[in-house]
């Protein structure tokens, strides 16, 4: 039985990873660097120190410091223009969630400010119990850790937690915590090589809502 749902942010609750490509790719040319579309592929589902240690063997005149605070700003902007909306389902599934008294969080590796920014303007910040973030030193997803710090703000055993992400670092990071995992592809199309990882593969979020009542 499904007792509480950690959600993933970037590119599963909120349309986010394809302007954010654009974004990392915007920002590293106003330093004179071009990263192709490929790399920062690489960085999707990561935090920004894992990504700046992908990056620097590359790039070694970048200022990864400065790029992801330009690229910061560059999202948030964004978000208040109305450039990142909910994925599709969100509201239902939220909703739902809602209704059966089931807990959720989100557990993200973008910064605390940026989970509240992009959940407060869209109104459904409320609908969590806890906002976690794993750009600090917690570390990076495929690490379980953000999963089983949620689970215990939550107050449910990994086993009765399902975790519902996009990224292959995420669906590892589940699996790796012992939890339930739903992968709901965006960018990152899923393979017969993510079947270990998965428990269950989502066309959208709304889809979600029968399996909790299974």
């Amino acid at each position: 039985m499904i007792r509480a749902v950690i959600f993933d942010m970037d590119g599963l609750l909120v349309d986010s990873e394809t302007p954010g490509l654009t974004g990392i790719q915007v920002c590293a040319r106003r330093q004179g660097v071009e990263i192709p579309l490929e790399h920062v592929r690489r960085t999707l589902g990561i935090n920004a120190h894992a990504a700046a240690a992908f990056y620097h063997p590359l790039y070694p005149t970048l200022d990864t410091g400065r790029l992801f605070r330009d690229f910061a700003d560059y999202m948030h902007d964004l978000a208040l223009q109305g450039g990142i909306p909910l994925k599709k389902g969100a509201k239902e599934l939220l909703s739902a969630l809602r209704e059966r008294g089931v807990p959720c969080a989100v557990a993200s590796s973008s910064d605390e400010g940026t989970i509240r920014l992009y959940l407060e303007h869209l109104g459904v910040a409320a609908y969590f119990r806890a906002l976690i973030s794993a750009s600090g030193d917690m570390p990076s997803k495929p690490a379980p850790d953000i999963f089983l710090k949620a689970a215990r703000i939550l107050g449910a055993a990994p086993g009765e937690c399902l975790v519902l992400e996009d990224s292959v670092s995420g669906v590892k990071a589940g699996r790796a915590a012992g939890m339930q995992v739903g992968m709901i592809p965006d960018l990152i199309p899923y393979t017969q090589a993510l079947s270990p990882f998965c428990d269950h593969v989502l066309p959208d979020l709304a889809a979600v809502v029968p399996l909790l009542d299974a």
